[in-house]
């Protein structure tokens, strides 16, 4: 019986291996296209040795893809984060780049025999096919949206504690305290002065002239806090 690590490591091997053969068949057929001979031979007087190899291999690649994807989805771990919202949406963004790259790849071979009328369909086809998938993809994204709104959350708050807070010693026990702080959290000593609004009490800045909160003139009717 197989754990669910284990079980996403065999995922994850098998589509390190299926990324290997696709990237080797691209390769090799890359190579073999490169030779002289290649573009001598024609079939049927319409393409020559080298664009088949090399239309194969992609065909072959593409088709190694879609496993290559599958077992890939497959060893994303199913956590909260921005992987959940990974995992939730490759599965249409697989579908939309096979459909892509296969429709290249087709009209590649269907070119020299289809007229202008029939290319008008067959790119109207493929239109359709791709819109349908980018609506798909878009629903999938929006529906695991707050997957990647908790992972910049947590990542805004891990920033947050690597960023140094300004310090300052209190002038009572001489202890460490925050810039911002009004009181020592040793003694319990008030660091800072600040101004209040005689009308509602709000804190103000020194060089107010009115309350933000009330809109009290601030010139002689503020109280010190001290």
């Amino acid at each position: 019986m197989f754990s669910l690590m284990s079980l996403s490591n065999n995922a994850g091997r098998r589509a390190s291996q299926l990324l290997i053969t696709m990237l080797t068949i691209l390769l090799l057929g890359k190579l073999i296209t490169l030779v002289p001979v290649m573009h001598e031979l024609q079939v049927a007087d319409t393409f020559s040795a080298a664009e088949i190899i090399w239309f194969l291999a992609k065909s072959a690649a593409l088709i190694v893809f879609y496993y290559f994807a599958r077992f890939l989805i497959a060893a994303i771990p199913n956590h909260d984060g921005a992987l959940s919202f990974v995992k939730g949406v490759a599965e249409p963004l697989t579908a939309l780049l096979l459909v892509i790259m296969g429709q290249a790849l087709l009209w590649q071979v269907l070119a020299p025999f289809v007229d202008s009328q029939g290319r008008a369909i067959y790119y109207s086809a493929a239109i359709i096919v791709i819109v349908c998938i980018s609506v798909w993809f878009v629903l999938r994204a929006y529906r695991h949206a707050f997957y990647l709104i908790d992972a910049v959350e947590q990542i805004g708050r891990y920033l947050s504690r690597l960023i140094p807070q300004q310090k300052t010693a209190c002038s009572q026990c001489g202890a460490e305290i925050s810039t911002h702080a009004h009181f020592c959290n040793k003694c319990g000593h008030k660091t800072q002065d600040y101004v209040c609004c005689s009308e509602c009490g709000t804190k103000v800045s020194e060089g107010q002239n009115y309350c933000q909160n009330c809109g009290s003139m601030l010139n002689q009717e503020t109280t010190l806090n001290r």
